[in-house]
């Protein structure tokens, strides 16, 4: 039996709250369960991938029964559960997605979207604030390595904008820079 998209969602979030990089990642499902993807995976392997990541540090966020989750939520498009799985990792309630749907589409709430592509679109925003927020938290633990406290201090950098947090490709630049710094550190 194939698992669920709620399980795989959280296979990916237990990955990506661990911070492994592919090549671990796909050692452990090999290790684990015998497979080099996650949606290769059973309902048995799924759940002895999800115990060894909880070994590992994962901290799974309980499914939230949160104030604003839409009424028809059985009767939304698949992804409503990814959503709801991004929103739980993010730790955000019902009112975020709500938040986006209104003002992407002009719809108070997540409930009223009418057409797949809505729900697709709102997930899609919530993955690029999970990105950014995944980003943001490099860059601290970067700061914490090269023991600085602003990316600012990194040689070579400029004053940052002002919204720099907020910026996937600022982040993202900032991020190999730090990344760069740390391996020439290292190199000496």
């Amino acid at each position: 039996m194939s698992i669920t998209k709620a399980t795989l969602s959280k296979i990916h979030i237990a990955r990506q709250q661990l911070r492994m990089d592919d090549d671990i990642y796909r050692g452990l499902l090999g290790r684990v369960a015998g497979v080099r993807s996650a949606k290769e995976l059973n309902t048995r392997q799924a759940s002895a991938v999800l115990r060894e990541f909880e070994r590992l540090g994962f901290k799974p966020t309980p499914s939230p029964k949160a104030k604003g989750k839409p009424h028809n939520f059985n009767k939304l498009p698949a992804e409503i559960e990814v959503i709801e799985a991004q929103l739980a990792d993010m730790k955000l309630s019902w009112s975020y997605a709500d938040r986006i749907a209104k003002q992407m589409f002009g719809v108070a709430r997540v409930a009223w979207l009418k057409k797949p592509d809505q729900v697709k679109a709102i997930l899609a925003a919530l993955h690029v604030e999970q990105e950014k927020r995944g980003l943001l938290e490099s860059v601290e633990a970067l700061c914490e390595q090269l023991g600085i406290e602003h990316p600012e201090q990194v040689m070579g950098l400029e004053q940052l904008p002002k919204d720099w947090k907020r910026q996937r490709p600022i982040l993202k630049a900032l991020v190999k820079a730090m990344q760069d710094a740390v391996d020439a550190r290292r190199a000496i």
